[in-house]
This record gives structure tokens, C-alpha cells and sequence, in this order.
């Protein structure tokens, strides 16, 4: 009986190692699968390419596109890296925050950056806004944002309107 017992624990010690095998591959698999598990959030890194537009009539301004990195962390809290296409002026990071406004595909955000003429002579900052809708890949969004420039009194001296595309880095 002794035997027995040795021959089912041997047997039983294969069948367990057999399935954690299986399931350790399989969700390799699963994992490695492009596509698989789309992310019902936009938590993650972003680079978000963006077309500047008319405030008023809406049109994009032509060739004033320009690649940005956005940065959503759990919690709420984002952090984007720009810089436009025409160099004028350059400006520190932007921080700001962000939130699902309705299901899993609706969100907003808010961000703030520093203005500074190139001599590095503060001018004043920029404080954005938008909203953006998930695609149901997870990886890709559209989003509208406007932005209201100020001066180092606070003053508002310009306003700026653009669309975007995203895509999950």
C-alpha cells in the first residue's frame, strides 16, 4: 500500500505541474497578443499630436502641428511635456489633473505651465483645458482643448483652440 501511495503522489505532483505549465503559458500568450486587454482607461503615457485651430471659425491653422507627451497617473494627476512647432518662447512642464466624466470612454482635463521669453525672462503662464473620448482599442483618443494665455499680472493676452489625436505609448 505503501507503493500505492508513492505512485499517486508522484501522479498527482505531475498533474499539478502540467497545469501550472498550461496556465503560465497561456497567459503569456495572452499577454504577448497585440490588442489584448485594451486598457478601459487612460492612465499611462501618451504622445499626442496636436493641430492648432481658429478659436472662432474653427479652421486649423496650417503647418503650426506639433508632438507632445501626456502623462496620466493614477489618481488624477498629469503631467505633459510641449513645445510648438514655432519657437518663440519656451515654457517649464505642464502639471495639471484629469477625470472620467461619463463610462469608460469620457474624460476632461486641466494643465498649467510657465511662459518664458527665450533670454529666460518669465512672462507670464497658460492654463489649458479639454476633453478627450477613448477609442475602444484603449490605445488612441481624440480629444478638443482651449488654452488662455496670461500675463505675469494675471491678465489674459491670447487664447488658443486645437484638436488631437492620441496614442498610448
Amino acid at each position: 500500500m505503501n507503493r500505492k501511495h508513492s505512485f499517486m503522489s508522484k501522479k498527482s505532483l505531475m498533474a499539478v505541474i502540467t497545469v501550472a505549465m498550461l496556465s503560465t503559458f497561456s497567459l503569456a500568450n495572452v499577454n504577448a497578443e497585440p490588442g489584448a486587454g485594451a486598457q478601459r482607461s487612460i492612465e499611462g503615457v501618451w504622445k499626442v499630436t496636436f493641430a492648432p485651430r481658429n478659436c472662432i471659425t474653427g479652421m486649423a491653422i496650417p503647418g503650426a502641428e506639433f508632438e507632445t507627451l501626456f502623462t496620466f497617473h493614477k489618481g488624477g494627476t498629469l503631467s505633459v511635456w510641449a513645445q510648438t512647432s514655432t519657437i518663440f518662447l519656451t515654457r517649464s512642464p505642464s502639471h495639471g489633473l484629469w477625470g472620467r466624466d461619463r463610462g469608460w470612454s469620457d474624460y476632461s482635463f486641466q494643465f498649467i505651465h510657465l511662459r518664458y521669453e527665450l533670454s529666460g525672462i518669465f512672462i507670464g503662464s497658460q492654463d489649458a483645458n479639454g476633453t478627450l473620448v477613448l477609442d475602444s482599442s484603449g490605445y488612441e483618443f481624440t480629444a478638443e482643448s482651449s488654452a488662455v494665455m496670461l500675463n505675469t499680472d494675471g491678465d489674459q493676452v491670447g487664447v488658443a483652440c486645437s484638436t488631437a489625436v492620441g496614442t498610448r505609448y
